[in-house]
């Protein structure tokens, strides 16, 4: 689109009138670069390694499958890692049908147990030992030393709820680990990666609803998850030139699980009425869609 001003100025003249600066001349952008195939930004879907830190049964298991149902090879880390077998051998087989009906693979390709063929493996992370989340990104790279870490989802917090006056300092200083340190450290062992091959890729951050409103009883986990919003924002600005996508995503609501129902205090097994709370196979897994370049469109935390 050009538009020509009606002012006799020539190139690189100041501007002699006031209808000259709310008039601008505009000239035509460069053309699109064509996004390719794949559906994530960062390596092509072969070589890319997507890292979910903090997955359980809920809201972070959901997440590690949405990238695995788009083929993708998931790498999936919790405190405990004997739960996380299992899950990543389902992980594997859902990503490897995937590829196997886009002709990415032979129909008859069935890897055997080494490390680098399977398209998932579980590692054991500790968001309360900084080292821990090192040495669990080194593993993840040494596991599948010829692809690439181009997506990575921090999923971990520690919530305290209570009276201000009761809550203890200990409690504070714990979920300032569980989502500042640990997410800081987090980022820059991700980022470090993605930096170095040189192929862009995205962070991805799950936020609350305290993460922008502090409610009462929240004081601790507000401060951790707002103080978590921040540091992404100035990430995201530093690293955005550098073809490194941050998205804050917050998860607006409580998620079903046995972990929400003994946050509220309630027996294992107690039933939430219906809409009072959010499968984790639906709405809070559509923000994680919307980086993918299938259509969806979800606003998140704008940065």
């Amino acid at each position: 689109m050009s538009k020509s001003n009606t002012s006799s100025k020539t190139s690189g003249e100041s501007p002699k009138r006031r209808t000259d600066l709310l008039e601008p001349e505009y000239s035509p952008h460069d053309p699109v670069v064509r996004l390719g195939e794949d559906l994530l930004h960062g390596p092509r879907l072969e070589d890319h390694i997507v890292v979910v830190l903090g997955v359980g049964p809920g809201l972070g298991l959901a997440i590690a499958q949405v990238f695995a149902a788009q083929g993708y090879t998931t790498a999936i880390l919790s405190r405990s890692k004997d739960r996380l077998d299992t899950w990543a051998e389902g992980l594997h087989t859902t990503a490897l049908e995937y590829r196997k009906s886009r002709g990415l693979v032979p129909a008859d390709h069935n890897p055997g147990g080494s490390g680098g063929e399977r398209l998932s493996a579980a590692f054991a992370c500790d968001v309360m030992d900084n080292d821990a989340i090192v040495r669990a990104v080194q593993q993840i790279r040494a596991h599948w030393p010829n692809k690439l870490i181009g997506t990575a989802c921090y999923n971990a917090s520690v919530r305290k709820r209570g009276p201000f006056l009761e809550q203890r300092r200990d409690q504070l200083r714990d979920g300032v680990q569980g989502s500042i340190f640990a997410g800081f450290t987090f980022a820059q062992e991700i980022i470090r990666a993605i930096d170095a091959h040189g192929n862009g890729g995205s962070l991805l951050v799950t936020g609350a609803t305290s993460s922008t409103r502090g409610r009462e009883g929240f004081a601790g986990f507000a401060a951790s998850k707002s103080g978590l919003r921040a540091m992404c924002q100035s990430i995201a600005r530093e690293f955005g030139p550098r073809n490194v996508h941050v998205g804050h995503i917050i998860v607006d609501g409580l998620i079903e699980s046995d972990t929400a129902l003994e946050y509220l205090g309630l027996p294992k097994g107690s039933r939430f009425p219906n809409g009072a709370v959010s499968s984790p196979n639906t709405t809070p897994t559509s923000p994680f869609r919307s980086h993918t370049h299938t259509g969806i469109v979800i606003v998140t935390t704008p940065f």
